[in-house]
């Protein structure tokens, strides 16, 4: 994990585009001094279009160090960069530090732009940059004798030492309001769904409690607020959650089966679906990985169990895009998962949605390739969790 520097600051405005960026302030800086007219050179943090002349102005970077420094680095710009966050697993040290090396010098060279606040959970990555380039927390620590700290980075804490990703949580007092509610729900940051069965519930409670459509900062009627206040102090629970960062003891890379297998499930409240990855390596053992998952209420009318078990399924094959397009993982297989009937009919009458025989799956964007793919229907009686009981589950 690094960052750009001040990212924002090294790419200048256009000329004729900075009068739109004046501000006043007192000259010099001097607060006994009268107030006069600045104008901003560079794109500031704020401004809509920043992140995105940022990014290009990177990627494009990038590009012209390709040839010097190599594709991977031009590709590790492109694809692991969230703004001037970049996030990356390799299988190995020297995999990591190589790279992260090479972008360093790339990026300086090109474009004059500073990665730097490294860190890591390999003692061994962190001991090969300078102590000036690592994340302010790994600065006083003396590698291979202390242990390593958590950091935060896009929401997420990872714990470095044991390489999980944890909550930390600290609910603030915000008053019963429908902004106040959303506010503590949203404050929960879970972009990839681990607390998606916590967080689908407060949500359920804030529309629930806004059945007759109070204003935005009028109080919530009183016979929700037991309700509320229980679900907000069990988000300290969510700190003592560990998900292993990575999707088995063994590198990705290095296994000899790799399978998703996405769960859809729907009730009256809401429809959800999860991925996992199901890891076989050489010798034949079997794990699992928690991939992504994600939850959304279900329309309050006129839908019935049948056509929100569809909607599931639909969820399902959007995970599955997501998964497809952001993980450089070649999939072996591609398995769905659900215990609905009316999803098992509709698969078997229209060939381009989910199908046992074709190698295809449809949704709303057209036909995707899968290497291979199918559906198996769960008895009412199962969970996805007794059905995965048979393999180790990482998480």
């Amino acid at each position: 994990m690094a960052d750009i520097e001040q990212m924002f600051y090294y790419f200048l405005v256009q000329h004729d585009h900075r009068r739109y960026l004046r501000f006043l302030w007192h000259e010099n800086n001097d607060f006994e001094k009268p107030l006069i007219e600045y104008q901003m050179n560079v794109h500031v943090f704020g401004n809509s279009p920043s992140p995105a002349v940022a990014t290009y102005g990177l990627r494009r970077t990038a590009l012209e160090a390709k040839d010097k420094y190599g594709e991977d680095v031009s590709q590790f710009v492109h694809r692991n960069f969230y703004v001037d966050d970049a996030l990356s697993s390799h299988s190995s040290d020297e995999e990591a530090i190589d790279l992260l090396q090479r972008t360093q010098k790339a990026l300086k060279e090109f474009g004059q732009l500073r990665l730097h606040k490294v860190s890591s959970n390999s003692s061994t990555v962190l001991s090969a940059f300078e102590n000036v380039d690592l994340a302010k927390e790994l600065k006083n620590v003396e590698l291979g004798h202390e242990g390593l700290p958590t950091q935060r980075s896009l929401g997420i804490s990872w714990n470095l030492q044991d390489d999980q990703f944890t909550f930390q949580v600290s609910p603030q007092d915000k008053p019963f309001t429908r902004r106040g509610v959303l506010s503590t729900i949203n404050s929960l940051f879970d972009p990839l769904g681990f607390a998606a069965p916590v967080t689908i519930a407060g949500k359920a409670i804030l529309r629930e409690a806004m059945s007759d459509g109070r204003d935005w900062d009028e109080p919530l009627p009183n016979e929700h607020r037991d309700k509320w206040e229980a679900w907000k102090s069990s988000l300290h629970h969510l700190g003592s959650v560990k998900i292993s960062r990575t999707y088995g003891s063994t590198s990705v890379s290095q296994t000899a089966k790799k399978e998703l297998c996405i769960f859809s499930d729907a009730s009256e409240m809401a429809i959800a679906a999860v991925a996992y990855i199901r890891l076989t390596d050489l010798a034949g053992k079997q794990e699992l990985g928690f991939v992504l998952g994600k939850a959304k209420l279900a329309p309050k009318h006129g839908h019935t169990i049948p056509r929100l078990e569809l909607c599931a399924a639909v969820l399902a094959t959007e995970l599955y895009e997501v998964v497809r397009s952001e993980c450089d993982v070649e999939f072996d297989g591609v398995q769905f998962f659900t215990d609905s009937k009316a999803v098992m009919g509709t698969s078997q009458t229209r060939a381009n949605d989910f199908s046992r025989t074709s190698n295809t799956e449809s949704n709303a964007s057209g036909d995707v390739a899968l290497p291979s793919n199918g559906i198996t229907c769960l008895l009412n009686s199962t969970q996805p969790m007794k059905e995965l009981a048979r393999y180790q589950l990482v998480v």
